[in-house]
């Protein structure tokens, strides 16, 4: 049951609720249940909310939210407009590419906020202004948007794809299951169903050259759960096969700088004697992990797998070749 402490409230609540289950609608006697009200009140509310502006449609004994005439309200507090501010300057620090619809809705949370807490307002705006100034780039607008029509619709999309790997393009049939920005590089991604490799991919937004939106239909299989799905990747990459144990050991002089930040779901923390710390994660691919590793420089050692440590210390090797610390033909 919804807790609601006045008749306002219960307006609110009752028009995010039927936002919540627009496809089915609801009816009076569900809404009563859901508020602890009778159906008398719960009428009555609804006359209300239809002379506040809130468009409603009634289709049999069921109600749903007329979408093209919809009015939303939104009453918040000072803490929960900072909540969207943080969230407005993620979103305008997730991707270095401009993108106009990021521009309008940073533009209209701005507008909205301008009454409550005009400070906060501002600074949102110029997060708005400041992925304006960024240079555009038309095919990666289009994929986002005939990405999202495609994941909101159920549609498939055909697509050209440069692959980084291979340094090859491929032609694809592809069905998006779930958009996740990436906090590393500034990229965004889209997880969904290859049929060129017949199984579940990431693919970098990117990386998409040409994008069209087709007919043909497809459905999210009940068991696909991002969530759980990302839960082992760094980023957004993991690996079909299973996970791989990360360990690393990180000198006693960054140890609280680590310490200060929980970096993954799986990660353990084990201190030595010398004050270092040992800091295993397990993950799904070591690939975007690597420049978080680099960062740290000499104050992280990787001690497993061998792979990932055999890969970092030919990087250093290249490093020390490069600023003339060992000779250009030495490889040892």
């Amino acid at each position: 049951m919804s807790k609601t402490e006045t008749r306002y409230e219960r307006l609110d609540g009752i028009e995010r609720y039927l936002a919540r289950h627009q496809k089915r609608g609801c009816t009076t006697s569900e809404l009563a249940r859901e508020f602890g009200v009778d159906p008398d009140t719960i009428r009555r509310d609804l006359n209300l909310l239809e002379a506040r502006g809130t468009g409603l449609i009634k289709e049999g004994r069921r109600y749903h939210l007329d979408h093209r005439r919809i009015i939303h309200t939104m009453k918040i507090s000072n803490d929960e407009a900072l909540a969207l501010y943080m969230a407005a300057r993620l979103l305008s620090r997730h991707s270095d590419e401009h993108n106009p619809h990021v521009v309008s809705a940073l533009d209209k949370l701005s507008d909205a906020l301008r009454s409550k807490s005009p400070l906060i307002a501002d600074h949102i705006a110029r997060a708005a202004a400041a992925v304006r100034e960024r240079p555009v780039r038309r095919e990666y607008v289009e994929a986002l948007e005939v990405l999202t029509q495609g994941w909101a619709t159920g549609r498939k999309v055909r697509l050209s794809y440069h692959s980084y790997s291979k340094d090859e393009m491929t032609e694809r049939l592809f069905a998006p299951y779930f958009i996740e920005p990436s906090g590393i590089g500034y990229a965004c991604y889209v997880i969904g169903f290859d049929d060129l490799r017949g199984k579940l991919r990431t693919l970098k937004v990117e990386r998409i050259r040409t994008i069209r939106l087709t007919d043909e239909q497809f459905a999210i299989p009940e068991e696909f759960d991002p969530i759980r799905l990302l839960a082992s990747a760094w980023g957004v990459i993991w690996r079909d096969e299973g996970t791989i144990e990360v360990i690393l050991r990180f000198a006693p002089q960054v140890v609280r700088r680590l310490k200060e930040s929980v970096w993954h779901v799986s990660q353990r923390l084990e201190d030595c004697p010398d004050g270092s710390c040992l800091f295993s994660v397990r993950v799904g691919s070591t690939v975007e992990m690597k420049p978080w590793i680099r960062q740290w420089g000499a104050a992280v050692e990787v001690l497993a797998p061998d792979e990932l440590r055999a890969e970092m210390i030919e990087e250093v090797r290249a490093q020390a070749r490069l600023y003339g610390l060992i000779p250009h033909k030495e490889t040892h």
